[in-house]
């Protein structure tokens, strides 16, 4: 059974949705008495400077190796328990057991929706330009 597999991408459907709601935000600015402009476009002047944070924040988090706990992590892992076929609730714990530059080693531990537990470690690595999560060792 394969349990390496490439990082998830980041969910860009924040920035988008800040955008979209900036361009209805101006659309309905056009049309209301001046206060309501005014404060429309207050309300889109912040909503595209945290969205470009958030873009800035994602953007540059490529390549790097994120923490055991990261919802980037997390979508990869739940591609591999579905591959492992755990039907997992929810996770009773995730915890960092060492870092360097390189790699992170984790320990996840899942509820299972028949009762019962999977425990397992993983690893978090640089592999040429691409970041991947190694499932190492399965306990039940």
């Amino acid at each position: 059974m394969d349990n390496e597999k490439d990082l998830a991408s980041p969910n860009y459907g924040s920035a988008v949705s800040g955008v979209v709601g900036s361009v209805v935000m101006a659309n309905a600015a056009r049309t209301g008495p001046t206060w309501l402009r005014y404060f429309l476009y207050a309300c889109i002047a912040i909503t595209l400077l945290l969205t470009g944070v958030g873009i800035i924040g994602k953007v540059g988090s490529i390549g790097s190796i994120p923490a055991c706990d990261a919802q980037t992590t997390r979508d990869t892992l739940s591609d591999l328990n579905k591959q492992n076929k755990f039907n997992a609730t929810k996770y009773n714990f995730i915890k960092q057991v060492s870092a360097s530059d390189s790699e992170t080693i984790c320990t996840a531990n899942l509820a299972l929706s028949g009762g019962g537990t999977v425990e397992y470690d993983y690893r978090i690595f640089k592999e040429g330009s691409a970041v991947k999560v190694l499932i190492k060792e399965i306990r039940r």
